[in-house]
């Protein structure tokens, strides 16, 4: 039943016939179910309701929900100076393929706080993609490692909430979630002398990018190897190939730490060309635990990521931020894990 403006508009819209066309119940329809005016039917939906008669209040959310009825986004809008809607801000990243699966958390989890999600892929800045989110006027944003620490006060000084909350002191690593440890824990136990980054060739605007290679680069001081470096690969067996002798030109063995499962499978394809032993002379592990990365032989070492529950963390403590205080606020946990294949 909607009983405030601020309900989720989740529901079918009722239609009225207009000139042949059919258009949504208004608030006059509600008020002219209701026999009351359209002021009350503001106040009331609205949540403004101590002065008024319970029997009327009734009326007036018997009639909304008949009507199936929908307040206007823009006019509420207007008046609290921010919209219905939840921004997903995303990086130029590439994503697993649960990652659907992860923004349906976010919709569904949020039903109860009236929100209309929605999908922002970040700009040429953080700065850039913050000022178009202000533009938006949100409710809230859940940022997936796109804005910084800066950017996030920014927003957050003009009224937009803003998912998961950061850590005092953490520093840029906290995009890397303990990825690159888990990675760099099956690698070093092949004894390499180097440990690489492979990348997909489009990696310059993906935020992801500087913070596990900093990760792997720490790993490797501390096991005494030299500093990680970086090689871009594209999805092709010839540019992994490419990378390969990159990777085989300096110290062996080595282990791979990649990007995704899809880098680390043109990896493995090149390590195939050139018949290059795998795990022995090159070790490989890669992320998102794909279909595809196991079937391979030899199957696969990769990370899991449990993206769903990590957005469903993050929707709770949205909501709790939002009011709903019955909710209790989500233990820290890791959302990743090693899945040991043939591969490292």
């Amino acid at each position: 039943m909607i009983t405030t403006a601020t309900d989720t508009a989740w529901q079918d819209v009722h239609m009225f016939a207009t000139e042949g066309r059919a258009r949504p119940a208004t608030s006059t329809d509600v008020a002219r179910r209701a026999g009351v005016s359209r002021s009350t039917v503001s106040n009331i939906l609205n949540g403004n309701d101590a002065r008024f008669p319970e029997q009327t209040r009734q009326k007036v959310l018997d009639a909304a929900r008949e009507l199936e009825y929908q307040p206007s986004v823009a006019g509420r809008s207007l008046v609290s100076g921010r919209s219905d809607t939840i921004v997903v801000l995303v990086a130029n990243a590439g994503f697993a393929a649960h990652f659907q699966d992860a923004v349906e958390r976010v919709m569904a989890n949020t039903r109860q706080i009236g929100g209309n999600v929605v999908i922002r892929v970040a700009g040429e800045s953080p700065r850039a993609t913050s000022q178009a989110v202000a533009v938006l006027r949100p409710l809230a944003v859940v940022d997936l490692g796109v804005l910084t620490p800066d950017d996030r006060v920014w927003l957050e000084d003009r009224g937009t909430v803003i998912v998961p909350s950061l850590v005092s002191g953490r520093s840029s690593t906290r995009l890397d979630g303990g990825i690159s440890d888990l990675q760099a824990s099956a690698l070093l136990h092949h004894k390499p002398k180097a440990l690489w980054f492979a990348v997909p060739a489009t990696y310059e605007r993906d935020p992801y990018v500087p913070s596990r290679l900093e990760a792997l680069r720490r790993v490797a001081r501390t096991a005494g190897l030299p500093e990680s470096s970086l090689i871009a690969v594209d999805l092709t067996v010839e540019s992994g190939i490419a990378a390969m002798r990159t990777v085989l030109s300096g110290p062996t063995p080595a282990g791979i730490a990649a990007y995704n499962d899809d880098v680390a499978l043109a990896m493995l394809a090149a390590a195939r060309e050139l018949s290059v032993a795998v795990p022995k002379t090159i070790a490989v592990v890669g992320v998102d635990n794909s279909p595809v990365g196991q079937m391979w032989s030899p199957r696969l070492t990769t990370v899991d990521t449990d993206l769903v529950g990590m957005v469903d963390a993050i929707a709770i403590e949205l909501r709790i931020l939002l009011g709903e205080s019955e909710l209790e606020m989500p233990t820290t946990r890791t959302h990743f894990s090693l899945v040991r294949g043939e591969t490292a």
